[in-house]
């Protein structure tokens, strides 16, 4: 490599890239910048290496140098949106977008990502009619057909949906997103069996697909097939041992199953990471009220009324979820009976609301 080749440097830098090696490709993009101040391409390509890194912001910054010097070229203000879009700063996505489009009035790939920006902000309809754009423009683009899928389905259309879902499938068969998400359409129709189906399909070709164990695990639960559930559940903590939701989850079927003991365990594992997830997931508080109960089936009064002390304080309506949740019952007495235990006059008084 020639020390002060800026082409040589760029050159290397896609290839690094290419490979995955993504702080050798900025290294090397950055100094064909140092030595080329002008290099529109090194420039737009780091920008693109620091958004596929969720750096938008360094990756606006080269692409605005980019614009700044070869203000025509369609593919960076394409780039800038998507840096954009991911922010969530949609309008400034769209207005790029638009001006790629004013560049380039018959690329497939703009309309495609300006669709995503419209769907994201909610204008569904403006989505799809980017989407049909892009799939007049490009009639094989399974990606347009699986994000025109996508948004029939927000709309609860879900024939429309599946039936982008399939053309997607037909187009690029070993598209794993895909099968999810026809899986999850099923799913919303009540049509469990082809929702698993397609679940399967999409782990076996990426077996790693966290949603898609989560997902089927949910759908076996429901048709009460708890092992299956539990093992998907267990595998998707493998997959990700930090994540509330797993534990939530396989908990709630423990419970189902009546395996209190394993149930509490994942219960804890929920409160343990609570202060990470609550924000994005507030209903997992109920964690406390699902153990709180669970230590009442094993007659531990003291860390079941810590526990439901702790739910109500967090806000939870426990006297309620007493009556009207997965763990519910009729009232007092059906749970004495149930679990031939005989609560404490002070917890009683706690999972009975009050005279009106």
């Amino acid at each position: 490599l020639k020390p002060n080749d800026a082409g040589a440097y760029y050159d290397r830098g896609r290839a690094q890239k290419i490979k995955g090696a993504m702080d050798l490709a900025i290294q090397d993009f950055t100094k064909a910048i140092e030595l080329k101040p002008d290099d529109v391409g090194a420039y737009n390509d780091r920008g693109v290496v620091f958004a596929e890194r969720k750096q938008y912001d360094l990756a606006i910054r080269d692409y605005n140098t980019a614009i700044q010097l070869t203000p025509n070229d369609f593919k960076t203000y394409n780039n800038r949106g998507n840096a954009y879009k991911n922010k969530k700063e949609f309008d400034r996505a769209i207005k790029d977008y638009n001006r790629a489009l004013e560049l380039k009035p018959d690329d497939a790939e703009v309309y495609n990502n300006r669709g995503n920006a419209y769907k994201d902000k909610g204008e569904y309809d403006r989505a799809i009619q980017d989407y049909n754009k892009a799939i007049e423009l490009n009639p094989n683009y399974a990606i347009a057909y699986y994000n025109r899928g996508n948004t029939y389905s927000q709309k609860d259309e879900l024939a429309s949906a599946i039936q982008d879902y399939n053309k997607a499938i037909e187009l690029a068969p070993n598209f794993a997103q895909v099968y999810a998400r026809r899986g999850e359409t099923y799913n919303k129709k009540g049509e469990c069996d082809l929702a698993i189906k397609d679940y399967t399909i999409a782990i076996q070709l990426k077996p790693n697909f966290l949603a898609a164990y989560i997902n089927r695990g949910a759908v076996f639960s429901r048709k009460g097939k708890y092992g299956l559930a539990i093992r998907d559940y267990t595998k998707a903590i493998e997959i990700n041992p930090d994540f509330s939701q797993m534990y939530f989850n396989r908990g709630s079927t423990y419970v189902k199953k009546g395996e209190v003991e394993k149930a509490i365990k994942d219960y804890d594992m929920v409160i343990k990471y609570l202060p990470r997830f609550i924000e994005p997931f507030p209903e997992f508080a109920v964690s406390y009220y699902n153990r709180g109960i669970l230590w009442l089936r094993l007659k531990n009064w003291e860390k079941a009324k810590l526990d439901l002390m702790i739910a109500r304080n967090m806000g939870q309506d426990i006297d309620a979820l007493f009556r009207n949740s997965f763990i519910s019952y009729s009232s007092i007495a059906d749970f004495e009976q149930q679990h031939n235990v005989k609560l404490p006059e002070d917890i009683a008084a706690m999972l009975t609301p009050l005279p009106t």
